[in-house]
């Protein structure tokens, strides 16, 4: 009987060894609304979904960091006291530091009015006239980022909320933003409700661009880094990101008809 009871319990105690005997990623990562957001120590949302089905598939297990401001993040990353990051643009600043890991497709910045300014703008060459507010340290698509820095009448500013403040005041004719986090600014900030359209310009361009999980260089798990690229091109090609991702992306497509 104790022999029969010691294969019984082999199978799950092997298991629990082998558990405890994979790698651990330290993930880094800040409080982005809709994502991955902490309402008390552990974070919860689709980035965690997605990153707890990459740890399955690529057999290791995830260390979450306590909510982390991003520039923070970044250092961490870059002298490898953190291991991996999700969401991030791609930049050649960042993947001289971290190996970067294509996994959804980016959603188009959005381009703001004010609700009481009728103008039709539905053509990029159109913003040509217009002075612009746009975010600093935001990564743009890298055509929208040139057809910035081409321009002269353009005002940077530390934030979104900024931004609005700024062309809610009549300072700048339009906001440049980040999609998502933007309609998060205008559902948090009661004051500006009602104050803004956004127009019906696409940001969209010829050459498709992504958001990437980036893995550390530096850090002692780097060598997985043909792993998780591998695992991460297989959870988009079987629309697993998507499914994951799309409870989200309905909310994002339901807010922007607010403003619309």
């Amino acid at each position: 009987m104790m022999l029969l009871l010691g294969v019984l319990m082999a199978p799950s105690s092997y298991a629990q060894v082998n558990e405890q005997e994979k790698p651990v990623l330290r993930w880094c990562l800040d409080h982005f609304p809709g994502f991955h957001e902490f309402q008390g120590r552990l974070p919860a949302g689709p980035s965690v979904e997605v990153m707890a089905e990459l740890a399955r598939r690529a057999g290791f297990r995830i260390e979450y960091s306590t909510r982390t401001p991003l520039a923070r993040c970044f250092r961490q990353m870059a002298t490898g006291d953190a291991d991996i990051m999700t969401n991030l643009n791609f930049t050649e600043e960042r993947a001289a530091f971290m190996h970067m890991m294509p996994y959804s497709e980016r959603i188009p910045e959005s381009f703001y009015l004010r609700a009481d300014d009728k103008r039709l703008v539905d053509q990029l060459s159109q913003l040509d006239p217009l002075t612009l507010v746009t975010i600093r340290n935001y990564t743009y698509h890298p055509s929208l980022q040139a057809l910035i820095k081409s321009r002269t009448q353009q005002i940077e500013v530390d934030s979104i909320a900024a931004g609005f403040e700024l062309l809610a005041k009549g300072r700048v004719d339009g906001l440049i933003a980040p999609t998502f986090s933007s309609l998060d600014v205008l559902q948090k900030s009661p004051h500006l409700h009602g104050l803004f359209r956004k127009a019906p310009l696409e940001m969209k361009f010829n050459k498709p661009q992504f958001i990437y999980v980036g893995l550390s260089k530096h850090s002692p798990h780097a060598a997985m880094h043909e792993l998780l690229t591998k695992t991460l091109a297989e959870m988009m090609a079987d629309g697993t990101v998507t499914r994951l991702y799309d409870k989200q992306a309905e909310l994002i497509r339901r807010d922007i008809l607010l403003y619309n």
